[in-house]
């Protein structure tokens, strides 16, 4: 699956050794400042593939896939995916990419690791923004209690249910359901929540299912979720340290 920059060229690809892991990332634009981008679940590096051809025109723009996604390395243990680990990746691919300071946007669970890393490079991020997630300690939890508030505020338009962060959470259990029905869970989960659900390509869909059917890639997904409290734990120390960011 290629994505394209404002010039209708093929972005470049790279991979970098990074915090033990090799990542691969895309990246195009000639713009005078970086944007770093941060995908969610359960996608990769060409979720963005309709924004580079727009953000490329005015920004050198990175897109990492994650650690546990795409083509990133998935390491085989249950440690290293949480935000603090996932801002080292991203911080170290910077570093050797040569950009000191920097824009970042996180989409989902991106939301989580570009809140950690604009807490932790207070020097380095210039701007933060996220969307479609709250940020763990910060009222991602309760969006997921079983009440009937929560429920129903997605079918009365007052809000979602994240019902998925306590499955996703479960050891081995959502393995065991997912495996053999990766296009239907996958469809259906990113399918649910657009305005416009035939917004998602069924090229970009076929993608991210393949992606997760590779070895590790279901587990290195749910993984990022089974961080959740140590992430929030994480997030609330770094308040708590540091202040209020100021971007």
């Amino acid at each position: 699956m290629e994505i394209y920059d404002y010039t209708g060229q093929p972005v470049i690809h790279g991979r970098a050794r990074v915090n033990g892991i090799r990542m691969h990332y895309v990246h195009a634009g000639q713009g005078p400042e970086s944007l770093l981008l941060l995908h969610g679940t359960p996608k990769t590096s060409y979720y963005w593939y309709k924004l580079f051809p727009l953000l490329t025109r005015h920004f050198h723009v990175i897109a990492p896939d994650l650690r546990g996604f795409g083509d990133t390395d998935k390491p085989p243990t249950t440690d290293g995916y949480d935000s603090a680990t996932n801002t080292q990746d991203v911080s170290e691919l910077m570093t050797l990419l040569n950009i000191d300071k920097f824009h970042v946007h996180g989409e989902d669970r991106g939301a989580d690791f570009a809140y950690a890393l604009a807490a932790t490079c207070r020097d380095r991020v210039k701007s933060l923004s996220f969307c479609e997630m709250a940020v763990s300690g910060f009222g991602l939890e309760e969006t997921s209690y079983w009440t009937e508030e929560n429920v129903t505020a997605q079918y009365r338009q007052k809000g979602i249910w994240c019902w998925h962060l306590g499955f996703f959470s479960i050891p081995h259990i959502p393995e065991m359901l997912i495996q053999g029905h990766e296009r239907e869970f996958w469809e259906m989960f990113m399918k649910q929540e657009c305005y416009n659900p035939n917004a998602i390509e069924h090229a970009a869909l076929d993608h991210w299912v393949a992606c997760s059917m590779l070895p590790g890639g279901l587990r290195g997904i749910l993984e990022t979720y089974r961080a959740g409290f140590k992430n929030a734990a994480h997030h609330r120390a770094l308040l708590e340290a540091g202040g209020k960011l100021t971007v």
